[in-house]
């Protein structure tokens, strides 16, 4: 090799190695930059042995980091579930907080227990009036909850939606130069790591899957195939909304024009913050809701009042509200008394009522008086049925189904307060065939769903000046001249506790068991929220663990190791070093070469 080419292999070997330091000195410079990569400098030979460096690559693992986005999305799902549900719960506490609606409802039940001994006793009348008010209190606390919980989610969709207009803005600006560069040879390592670092953010937001094209262009999309990015940046946006009715859905997430939530979607995103946000505000926290609303239900229809003469509608006792809760039932054909005078003497019956599932027998004796007439008969076949009994002696009472004379027909009916009441009456017929009468089954429509019940759910006015109004009943008098009247003077008070303690029917949509007593019922939704709250907790820390896995192993597959880095800078050095030693000894050379001319 003549001394010019050793100088000019020298020489490119000294550019090749700076470099290369220039390269390795950024490494460690980011060595603790979140989502930076290594840069490596390729270095090829040329035909004269001279080194240059022909371009800069980056260490790049794309299934890595597509398991990294994928799994950085279903984190956030779950994150945003996990909290919502812990909110509930920090009001809600377990079974055994004093401030569950469980225990309201158990604390109410006890003072009932204890007013029912001394019925007279108008503070402990107090007592039970400011039990069933600290249940009102305690749901309507928790429905305020749940409006707080869904509003906070629908903000959150807007700050959602700027913050990923922002990330795609930078996207596209970041995205152009990298395109631009790639096909210039410029060195696009650093954008490209930037670019990087915007899709991972974005991936908190929605689901993402990513494709490069020619010139290192990018191209995202939705995990519902939404366009996000393609040469230019698609338009984010949601309208907050202004009226979040209970039970109802917000408004949807709109991404490049479609709606990516929402009944109206069609290509819906399943991973990400605005999924989570989404389900947070219209179904966590309405199912949810709608579990306070049947329980607010339920106390209004156990507590409800029936006059007892038997001719009057249900109405609401002492819980109530300003929505209108009657139901009715019927009415239902009965036949007709059509031949009044079909029976000489007085006529024994005896028949089946059922009334909501629970089977009553009734038996008595009808007069020629009870037979005259279609009237004459209804009444006195509703007092039967309101004095049947079942096989441990509870009675029906009056007022639950009423029989009426159109003159012509006979009829039934029956009315309830947020209940729809099934009934039927059997073994009637067997009777009084001969008198044309037949017997009566009524269908109840489905239960009632009264939404956004729980936040208007009230006591009854007039019990806070007169709690005896427990014992003697708000809308129908249970106890005339009471209390000098002692004969029943505690019964109504018994009836409201057997109420609590009756199994009821709830809606199967709302999550609870549909079929419990009050304080189960309550019970049964602490149980939904604990239940869920622990799987979306359990599956937030495993997406969490599996995020730092995966960064872990993308780090350590395209990350920058100080160590090797740090090793490679000494070697570099020693190239250095080499190349001015060749240098050196060729100028030396060519001064002798010089002096002995």
């Amino acid at each position: 090799m003549s001394l010019s080419a050793a100088l000019n292999t020298a020489k490119s070997s000294l550019a090749a190695s700076q470099l290369q330091t220039q390269i390795v000195s950024s490494n460690i410079a980011n060595v603790n930059t979140a989502g930076a990569t290594r840069k490596i400098a390729n270095v090829v030979t040329g035909a004269g042995g001279g080194v240059t460096v022909s371009s800069i690559s980056q260490a790049s693992n794309s299934v890595l980091f597509r398991n990294m986005l994928d799994a950085t999305s279903k984190l956030q799902v779950a994150v945003t579930q996990s909290d919502a549900y812990s909110r509930i719960n920090e009001i809600l506490g377990d079974t055994a907080a004093k401030e569950s609606p469980q225990a309201r409802i158990a604390a109410l039940n006890d003072a009932l227990s204890t007013l029912a001994n001394t019925p007279g006793n108008f503070d402990l009348a107090r007592n039970a009036v400011q039990a069933a008010q600290d249940v009102v209190t305690t749901i309507r606390t928790h429905a305020a909850t749940v409006d707080t919980i869904r509003r906070d989610a629908d903000d959150g969709l807007v700050a959602a939606a700027a913050d990923m207009q922002q990330i795609l803005a930078e996207l596209e600006t970041v995205n152009r130069q990298i395109v631009q560069g790639t096909n210039k040879g410029q060195d696009i390592t650093d954008q490209s790591d930037q670019r990087d670092r915007l899709v991972t953010q974005l991936s908190q937001y929605v689901g993402v899957s990513v494709q490069l094209r020619g010139s290192n262009d990018m191209v995202i999309y939705t995990d519902s195939g939404v366009t996000l990015l393609e040469n230019t940046a698609r338009s984010v946006s949601y309208q907050s909304t202004n009226s979040l009715a209970p039970g109802a859905e917000g408004n949807s997430f709109y991404i490049d024009g479609v709606a990516v939530t929402g009944e109206k979607s069609y290509m819906p995103v399943k991973t990400g913050k605005i999924a989570g946000l989404t389900e947070v505000r219209d179904e966590i926290a309405n199912t949810y809701g709608a579990q306070l609303d049947e329980l607010a239900r339920g106390l209004v229809s156990a507590f409800s009042e029936f006059d007892p003469s038997g001719t009057g509608v249900a109405k609401t006792g002492l819980f109530t509200s300003t929505v209108d809760m009657s139901t009715t039932t019927g009415p239902v054909s009965a036949g007709a008394l059509t031949t009044p005078g079909a029976f000489a003497a007085d006529k024994d019956v005896s028949f089946t009522v059922t009334y909501e599932g629970t089977t009553y027998q009734a038996s008595g004796t009808l007069t020629a008086a009870d037979l005259a007439s279609e009237a004459a008969f209804a009444s006195r076949l509703q007092s039967l049925v309101a004095g049947a009994k079942t096989t441990t002696g509870a009675t029906l009472g009056a007022g639950r189904i009423s029989v009426t004379s159109t003159g012509t027909a006979l009829s039934m009916s029956a009315t309830g307060v947020g209940d729809s009441i099934g009934f039927a009456i059997s073994g009637l017929s067997a009777n009084m065939t001969a008198a044309g009468v037949t017997a009566g089954t009524g269908t109840p429509d489905p239960e009632p769903v009264y939404r956004g019940l729980s936040s208007n759910l009230t006591i009854a006015a007039g019990l806070g000046a007169d709690p005896t109004l427990v014992r003697d009943g708000v809308n129908y008098q249970y106890n005339p001249g009471s209390p000098t009247k002692l004969g029943g003077f505690s019964d109504r008070i018994v009836a409201l506790g057997k109420a609590l303690d009756t199994a009821r029917s709830f809606s199967s949509d709302a999550g609870a068991n549909p079929k419990a007593t009050l304080a189960g019922y309550a019970a049964s939704s602490i149980g939904w929220v604990q239940q869920s709250r622990t799987a979306a907790s359990n599956s937030a820390t495993s997406m969490a663990t599996l995020v730092n896995k995966t960064n872990e192993t993308l780090s350590s597959e395209t990350g920058i190791n100080l160590d090797v880095e740090l090793t490679r800078l000494i070697e570099l050095e020693r190239s250095y070093q080499a190349s001015a030693k060749i240098i050196s000894t060729v100028d030396q050379m060519l001064a002798q070469l010089l002096q002995s001319i």
